[in-house]
């Protein structure tokens, strides 16, 4: 019971976080995501569009063919993919963690889970979370330099 309520309690943490990524994200101008203010490091453009993209990558390597629905996300990866606007990246933010609430609220916790389908889930859970984290940090550091909000975790 009590690993239902901490189940319960970190998926209501983590939904938090993205509500607050999400905040931080959907008001800016491209002008303010493509800003640099530290030379030789990513804008905060870059660094919520890497999120989206690690997301969907992580979600790929650990779903396989149930990670369709992010597969557009993988495009950005690097320069190549040029600017995103905000909308572009809250659209992402949402799918991606569609999927991934979607995955881990499969089944009740009294259903038959096999040991295969805990690993999968974990796996997912400690590989998003340790991508995730760190770049919300470096969104905030970024957001802060410019005198904006940052992500509220």
């Amino acid at each position: 019971m009590r690993a239902v309520i901490a189940e319960s309690r970190a998926f209501a943490c983590w939904s938090d976080y993205q509500e607050a990524l999400i905040r931080a994200v959907a008001p800016l101008t491209p002008e303010q995501l493509q800003q640099r203010p530290v030379p030789l490091m990513r804008t905060a453009g870059e660094i919520a569009a890497h999120i989206v993209y690690g997301r969907a990558l992580h979600l790929t390597h650990s779903l396989g063919s149930a990670a369709a629905a992010v597969q557009p996300w993988l495009a950005w990866d690097g320069s190549n993919a040029g600017p995103q606007t905000a909308a572009q990246i809250v659209d992402g933010l949402e799918a991606t963690w569609k999927l991934l609430a979607d995955t881990l609220q499969r089944g009740a916790p009294t259903d038959e889970v096999t040991d295969d389908d805990d690993a999968t889930q974990i796996q997912t859970i400690w590989g998003l979370l340790d991508h995730d984290l760190p770049h919300a940090g470096e969104l905030s550091l970024l957001l802060g330099a410019q005198g904006l909000p940052g992500v509220e975790i």
